[in-house]
């Protein structure tokens, strides 16, 4: 009998378009960029810029991978289900499956995104894609072995069964941890992901034959593959273990939930007059429930630096600012269904036109930061000029209300026209 899980791991869940654009869309843009500063390079560029790609993936399994593995947000299915091990390992896979595309996607670009001479040394590009897929799949699963056994560790830790001689030692010079003992493991493991990526490329480039460069990858690929291995037939007994570990790691003791962000309190609304600071306040709380506003944010601002420091195109920085304004946007959609936003209690609470002014101060919650981001590019670069900082800043508000407009209308003004 066919079960759910004969053709995939886990069921999957309904993501919504905001979400698949949100994380799509600054992959494709460095993915553009990196088309881009790479377009006409030379062969032995080319390896260069695959060995920084290759410690930067190194660096970035390491931080990421524990956040993408745990709290697992399908256990409470998983505990119904009760897959075998090999599929609680199939299911982390599919998990890290994301990143590691990107990373041969980014792989790809630099191998064979020669608009020069598309044809010339196809066999050395060739072979140095298939260097990377070796390289980033030892990493990630190095990475998988690291965190995923980490469970056992972390508890004694947390115990004082290990590490206490280190304790010790800090309390005879006066001197305490920052962090709790049960997250020493976790810096540990972030470290050897790091250092054995990197250690790995460093290898690499010390073999001056280009079909002998691939060996320590190889290797690698062997440790990581075979230590994996080992554990795969008690998968389940590590998958419980280390998500119990991150899922009391990640409650945050002030709420007592897994809500790692404190909610706005009323008195930081401060800027929004007083007959709509209610409103505006409730809106700002439920999204940030649902979207991690402040990290999206610091993502747009990152990528518009890194393309003006890659040195793109000014079209570029146009078309990823005009993205920044509409993601921003759509990314407030969900708190105004009826389900989150409903229309009789807004209707009660106050008139429907207010409720556009409100949506208005909820959208321009970002400016002032998409206003000090292009004029910190003004002052630094050339390619911005003070006259776009304006442009860029009217437009975000005229999309604001644009966007509030039409949030209002298709929540209580067509509550209104349907029953009033």
């Amino acid at each position: 009998m066919l079960t759910p899980l004969t053709y995939r791991t886990i069921p999957g869940r309904h993501v919504p378009a905001a979400r698949r654009i949100t994380a799509l869309v600054p992959g494709l843009v460095l993915l553009s960029a990196l088309l881009w500063l790479s377009h006409d390079l030379v062969l032995e560029d080319r390896i260069v810029l695959f060995r920084y790609l290759a410690m930067a993936f190194a660096a970035c399994m390491a931080f990421i991978t524990p956040h993408l593995l745990f709290p697992d947000g399908d256990k409470t299915l998983i505990l119904q289900i009760n897959p075998s091990p090999r599929r609680l390992f199939l299911h982390h896979l599919v998990k890290l499956r994301g990143i590691w595309l990107y990373g041969l996607a980014a792989a790809a670009v630099i191998a064979f995104g020669d608009s020069a001479a598309p044809g010339q040394d196809f066999h050395d590009k060739t072979r140095l894609f298939g260097t990377a897929i070796i390289a980033l799949t030892a990493i990630m699963l190095y990475a998988l072995y690291r965190f995923v056994t980490i469970g056992a560790s972390s508890q004694r830790w947390n115990e004082g069964k290990a590490g206490r001689r280190l304790f010790e030692t800090l309390d005879s010079v006066g001197k305490s941890t920052p962090a709790d003992a049960g997250m020493f493991p976790t810096f540990l493991s972030t470290i050897l992901v790091t250092f054995a990526g990197m250690m790995s490329v460093v290898l690499s480039a010390a073999i001056p034959h280009a079909v002998l460069a691939v060996l320590p990858f190889v290797l690698f690929l062997g440790f990581a593959g075979y230590r994996l291995g080992r554990e795969v037939r008690s998968y389940d007994r590590l998958y419980y273990q280390s998500d119990a570990f991150y899922d009391e790691l990640f409650t945050n003791p002030a709420t007592g939930t897994k809500e790692s962000r404190q909610p706005a309190t009323y008195e930081s609304i401060y800027w929004v007059p007083e007959r709509w600071r209610a409103a505006v306040w409730t809106q700002i709380v439920q999204l940030d429930r649902k979207r991690p506003m402040g990290r999206i944010i610091a993502l747009l601002t990152f990528t518009y630096w890194l393309l003006i420091w890659l040195g793109t195109p000014v079209t570029w920085h146009a078309g990823w600012l005009l993205f920044w304004i509409i993601a921003k946007n759509m990314l407030a959609w969900p708190v105004s269904v009826s389900a989150v936003s409903p229309p009789l209690f807004h209707w009660w609470m106050m008139p429907s036109g207010d409720w556009m002014i409100a949506r208005f101060f909820l959208q321009i919650r970002w400016t002032l930061a998409l206003l000090l981001t292009v004029s910190t590019a003004a002052l630094f670069s050339d390619s911005v000029s003070w006259s776009a900082v304006w442009m860029w800043t009217l437009l975000d508000m005229a999309v604001s209300a644009i966007s509030a407009w039409l949030l209002t209308r298709n929540n209580e003004f067509a509550f209104r026209k349907r029953y009033a």
